[in-house]
């Protein structure tokens, strides 16, 4: 089996990825330190959540150093596209939990959303997606990236508006000021998660549509719209004090 030549033209994205993978693991030790700070459940859900999409991207960033070493997309890059998706199904499965405790509302979907996410996993892993695979390799054999790719979007765009349309309902009935502010803040952020995989669709239909070799600018902008998620997620539940300063004026 061949391996796809690493293009120099993605050297960018690499040192991208290691800016973006810091920006995670602080983000996440904030987080795990405000939850030994309350001792509360809603910090602890998501301190996971943000370790599960930070553990995304330093695989992904440990696929790309594979690469620019090598001179090829090899054994670890293939590993990490999966391993990185996986996660991100984790992370769904844990938003979501972190959000029932927060507004303590649709617990009955949990479980069957949970095993819906393990069963996505499964197929993500299985070998007929040809992950980092040149197409050459696999013309003619059974493919099913398209479908299970399509699917942990679709999946993950179903949480996301369930969360956004819940916390923007939870926003206009309640009266406190500060609830009211934190609910907008975890709206914001599903519109980033939204947008965080609108991007990767748009780099998919890139290789589809023009021949792009993918790693187009959409993948930048994707991960951009990651951070915002880390930024507003936190500030929706944290509520630092320079929010509250503006909620009190």
């Amino acid at each position: 089996m061949s391996y796809t030549p690493f293009e120099v033209r993605v050297l960018p994205l690499f040192f991208y990825y290691i800016v973006l993978s810091i920006i995670g693991i602080l983000m996440t030790l904030k987080m795990y330190y405000k939850w030994r700070e309350r001792k509360v459940n809603p910090p602890l859900y998501l301190s996971i959540v943000f370790l599960s999409l930070t553990v995304a991207l330093i695989m992904l960033t440990l696929g790309l150093a594979e690469a620019v070493i090598t001179g090829f997309f090899m054994e670890i890059y293939r590993f990490s596209l999966p391993f990185a998706y996986g996660m991100v199904i984790l992370a769904d499965i844990l938003l979501l939990k972190f959000v029932i405790e927060l507004i303590d509302k649709g617990k009955k979907s949990f479980i069957p959303l949970t095993i819906v996410g393990l069963v996505i996993c499964v197929i993500l892993f299985l070998p007929w997606n040809w992950w980092g695979t040149p197409s050459e390799d696999y013309a003619g054999h059974l493919n099913i990236r398209l479908y299970s790719t399509l699917t942990l979007v679709l999946y993950s765009y179903f949480i996301y508006i369930l969360i956004a349309r819940t916390s923007l309902k939870a926003a206009k009935a309640t009266q406190d000021a500060t609830a009211k502010i934190g609910l907008k803040f975890l709206f914001y952020s599903m519109i980033s998660l939204i947008l965080f995989f609108l991007m990767f669709i748009g780099d998919t239909l890139m290789i589809a549509l023009f021949q792009h070799p993918g790693y187009s600018e959409f993948i930048y902008i994707a991960w951009f719209f990651a951070i915002l998620f880390f930024l507003f997620s936190y500030i929706s539940l944290v509520m630092p004090k320079w929010v509250l300063k503006r909620i009190g004026k």
